[in-house]
């Protein structure tokens, strides 16, 4: 990332060595935080994509129990991620965050966000 501090580096630098202890237990679950470290994304998108992901995914859960629960289309869901990539053209877009959901989707947590591929 060109305009970031030596501290920011750090910090990524940080969460990309936790993400790759994951990785290495299980390649292919974990295939979302290799898609974070290859698009070079930091600590702040990191957790934002996570919050993104979890709601969404709790939503999925409380339209089980309650039908009258709103569950995010994939645009609203293209909405809230797009920001969040922005930094980065390449990824920034419908496709990217397509290409997140594919990855997400073979981790336990986000199994739910499937229907939205």
């Amino acid at each position: 990332m060109p305009n970031e501090s030596l501290e920011e580096k750090v910090e990524r630098l940080e969460l990309y060595v936790t993400l790759l202890r994951q990785i290495a237990v299980d390649p292919e679950e974990y295939r979302l935080w290799d898609w974070v470290i290859a698009n070079e994304l930091n600590v702040d998108q990191y957790n934002s994509i996570k919050n993104v992901l979890k709601l969404c995914v709790r939503a999925h859960l409380a339209a089980g129990e309650d039908p009258s629960v709103k569950i995010p289309t994939l645009e609203e869901l293209v909405d809230d991620l797009v920001p969040i990539l922005s930094p980065n053209p390449r990824i920034a877009h419908t496709k990217g965050v397509i290409e997140l959901l594919r990855n997400a989707v073979k981790m336990t947590p986000y199994l739910s966000l499937q229907k939205y591929l």
